[in-house]
């Protein structure tokens, strides 16, 4: 009987040196996503101020509606846009409330984040530093505004200028200027679209917000999308520039205020009607407000509530029969 012809075996690689070099690229590459993943933990939870629990990855938890219940223990809660958080931080520290807890100011969500957590149920008084839409309005959303604070073009120590034209602003932000008068390269940072700092220069500054549409539309610049995350890139970065809307700049910061077409950002420039780029702070309730809200805001409308917002940089806005703020803003202490 014929034997089958005998198949050829199949040649078996040395698996020797491949395994060994492979194993320590392996290695490395589970190390490298660890870091990575290390990393973007750091980014997304890089805030040493307190978070509202109802947040998710994305903005609020649209499950926690209305129904969501407020432990006894808790103050009045806080939320909204970071241009608000240097003014109601310091006017909650200072909220006299005997044998109760001071109000809990979140981290920033953003405006609009504030009034979605406000409808939602899941806090007393949204922070809101633009006007209420039409739509917000017809929700029941009432609001008071208590601060008005300058949009401030600030800079990184390190920039040689102390003053723009209105015209050099546009130019820097369509491109077109990218030196200060040394030669140093400057650095745009850019708020996202709709960041009431932004939309406070373009209303009064069309050619601004051309060339800010513009710039969204090409990447050009690096967006930044808190106001703390402004002002830390800010202190950072040399040769910056940047839109600042939270009123006084910290002290100790390498950050300063430029002057635009010779006017300096102050309250007292903003009272005079000398300095055009501003916007107004306001506290937003779902109808009147009521209870610990009511007190929390008159507070602010008091004699030192008024004189806590002035020394975090803002201009006091007059409660009805109060008097103007102009009578009692001045210009700051060089």
């Amino acid at each position: 009987m014929a034997s089958s012809p005998s198949r050829p075996e199949l040649a078996v690689p040395d698996l020797g040196g491949w395994g060994r070099s492979n194993l320590l690229w392996l290695v490395v590459s589970l190390s490298m996503l660890g870091f990575v993943a290390a990393a973007v933990g750091v980014v997304v939870s890089g805030t040493n101020q307190p978070l509202p629990p109802f947040l998710k990855t994305g903005g609020v938890d649209p499950n926690h509606g209305a129904a969501a219940v407020r432990p006894d223990s808790e103050g009045l809660r806080l939320a909204g846009s970071g241009s608000n958080l240097p003014v109601t931080r310091a006017l909650s520290a200072a909220f006299p409330r005997e044998g109760a807890r001071h109000p809990v100011v979140h981290a920033s969500i953003g405006s609009g984040g504030g009034l979605r957590a406000l409808l939602d149920g899941v806090i007393d008084i949204a922070l809101v530093s633009r006007p209420l839409g039409e739509g917000e309005r017809e929700q029941g959303l009432v609001a008071t505004p208590y601060a008005r604070v300058p949009v401030v073009v600030a800079v990184h120590a390190s920039v040689p200028d102390d003053e723009l034209t209105a015209a050099a602003l546009v130019a820097i932000y369509e491109g077109a200027q990218d030196a200060w008068s040394d030669g140093s390269r400057i650095v745009v940072l850019q708020r996202e679209r709709g960041d009431s700092s932004h939309s406070a220069v373009a209303e009064l500054l069309p050619a601004f917000a051309e060339a800010n549409d513009q710039a969204y539309e090409n990447s050009r610049w690096r967006v930044l999308y808190r106001d703390e995350s402004m002002r830390e890139a800010l202190a950072d970065t040399r040769g910056a520039i940047g839109l600042f809307g939270q009123g006084a700049i910290p002290r100790g910061l390498p950050v300063r205020a430029l002057s635009i077409d010779g006017i300096h950002p102050s309250p007292a420039s903003v009272a005079g009607e000398r300095y055009p780029y501003f916007k107004d702070l306001a506290f937003v309730t779902r109808g009147p407000p009521r209870g610990e809200a009511t007190e929390f805001i008159e507070f602010a409308a008091s004699a030192e509530g008024r004189r806590i917002i002035q020394q975090a940089g803002a201009l006091p806005l007059p409660a009805k029969g109060d008097a103007s703020p102009v009578d009692e803003a001045t210009e700051p202490t060089p």
